[in-house]
């Protein structure tokens, strides 16, 4: 009896672990489409050509990060990598808020010049951790581009 219960613990055991490794290359899967989806959108974007249009093409951007983001956000990882997953989306939404204040100073009046460059001093750190956990998950396609 004792080794017919150590054969279903050792078969529980990898059958645990095959759903866990199948439960994350289908999260890689599914993460990869929806970042190379939103890169695809965000390419389309062109850059302004006078500081003027700066709030616009920071709009056009915040709202394909909001969409990838919203996506990947119905995504499940598995348990040994959620909180990875988690960090990663997290940053995301980091990065979400700082274009949306700076989207908010430029309507009300401030310096494209200038915002541009507290924007990209403001994303430095939060573009670093979201790139870490998509690399640590191994979805580079999520990585910051």
């Amino acid at each position: 009896m004792t080794r017919a219960l150590s054969l279903a613990v050792i078969t529980f055991a990898l059958t645990g672990c095959a759903s866990s490794s199948r439960s994350l290359s289908r999260l890689r899967r599914q993460a990869t489409l929806i970042c190379q989806r939103a890169l695809t959108s965000s390419d389309r974007i062109q850059p302004p050509a006078l500081p003027s249009g700066t709030a616009r093409f920071l709009r056009r951007g915040a709202s394909a990060l909001s969409t990838e983001l919203s996506a990947l956000r119905t995504l499940k990882a598995p348990a040994e990598n959620a909180d990875t997953y988690s960090a990663a989306l997290a940053a995301q939404s980091r990065q979400l808020n700082i274009l949306d204040e700076t989207i908010r100073g430029l309507d009300r009046g401030a310096d494209p010049v200038s915002a541009v460059k507290t924007l990209q001093r403001r994303l430095g750190p939060t573009e670093s951790a979201e790139d870490a956990a998509w690399r640590t998950l191994d979805i580079p396609a999520c990585a910051v581009r």
